[in-house]
Parts: C-alpha cells; structure tokens; sequence
C-alpha cells in the first residue's frame, strides 16, 4: 500500500512547466497546448501554434533562424509584395504633374497673344476711320465754302461726292488689309498652339510606352 501511494507522488513530479519560446507563457507539460515546431531543444523547444505563424506572418519565412530548419507542419507565409502598382503610381503622377504647366503655360501665351493682336488692330481701325471722317469733313468745308460761288448745286454735290468716294475706296483697302492680317495671324497662332499639343500628346504616348516597357521589365 505504501509503493501504491508513492506512485501518485512521483508521477507528478514529472508533469513539470514548459514555456512559450515567443510569448514566455507557462504550461504544465501534460496540459499544454504547445507543440515542437522545429528542431531547437532544451528552453526554445515548446512554442504556440498561434505564436509561430505570427511570428512567420511578420518575418515572411516559415524558417527558424536558430536551428535553420523550416516550421512544421502546416505553417505557412503570406506571398511576397511586387514593387510593380507602387511603380506604376509614381510614374503616372510624375507625369501628371509635368502635363498641367505646359497647358498653363500655352493658354497663358496663347491669351496674352491675342490680347495684344487685338488691341493692336483696334487701335490701327480706330485711327484709320478718325483719318479719314477729318479728311470727309475738310472736303465738305472746303466744297461749300471756297467753291460754292462758282459752281452750282448740282455740281457741287457731286463733286464732293468724287472726293468722298477718292478717300472711302482707300479706306476700304485698308481695312480690309488689316483684316486679313489679324486673320492671318489668328491662324497663325492657332496652328503653332495646335502643333503644341500634338507634340505633347505625342510625348505623353512616348512615356506611355516606355512604363509599360519598364513595368515588363520589373515582371
């Protein structure tokens, strides 16, 4: 009887603690919920399920780096990241940020250029049309009075009306020379900025290319 009752004493001197390799929590032996995972011995034997594939989650690697071998079993690592959106994203708000000032830029010149063409053929139509309603009135003032005793109505009228027509028929011409010449300019300007965007959609379709080749590449 007394041999029967050392038995139980002595069996439970054997049911010692084990403790978790990464959180250093302490089991009784025979109701722990800790397993082997790798080949390590002695105080870094025992560790958590769930504490190892933590562990293996934020390293990237089911590989113990004491004994170097691999977790088991069943342990896994979530897949590796590819550099290649976060490539993708820098290059198209690089290229974003370039596009905006050139199109600031060419509206910016394109209306300060038509700004100054304009006044400038305003101010060549005002002057020409203050010329020539002086010179009508200089003829008219010079009709009735200097020739109006000699001649008479009739032909006076009239000749004020050759006059008129002599300084009209010119100012016609030139304005529709300064017509021509802002129309010709407005042409102008609108096809240097329509080169302008074509060169820069065509340089846009370049870089376009040239990250979809780079992102073939990092593949």
């Amino acid at each position: 009887m007394e041999h029967e009752e050392e038995l139980p004493s002595s069996s439970s001197s054997l049911d010692y603690l084990t403790q978790c390799r990464i959180c250093h929590e302490e089991e009784h032996e025979r109701r722990a919920t800790m397993e082997s995972p790798c080949g390590c011995s002695g105080s870094l034997k025992y560790a958590h399920r769930e504490c190892v594939q933590r562990w293996c989650d934020e390293k990237g690697s089911t590989l113990c780096e004491i004994c170097l071998q691999n977790f088991e079993p069943g342990y896994t690592m979530p897949p590796k990241k590819t550099p290649v959106v976060e490539t993708e994203v820098t290059i198209s708000e690089d290229m974003q940020s370039v596009e905006p000032p050139e199109s600031l830029i060419d509206g910016a010149d394109y209306t300060g250029c038509s700004y100054s063409a304009d006044r400038g053929a305003m101010w060549c139509r005002s002057l020409t049309i203050t010329f020539t309603i002086m010179l009508l009135v200089w003829h008219l003032v010079a009709a009735v009075t200097v020739e109006a005793a000699d001649h008479c109505a009739f032909s006076l009228l009239t000749m004020y009306l050759l006059r008129a027509a002599g300084i009209l028929l010119p100012f016609y011409v030139v304005m529709r020379l300064i017509r021509m010449v802002q129309r010709g300019q407005q042409q102008y300007r609108l096809q240097m900025l329509e080169d302008q965007r074509r060169n820069a959609s065509t340089m846009n379709h370049m870089h376009g290319q040239e990250e979809q080749q780079l992102v073939i590449s990092i593949h």
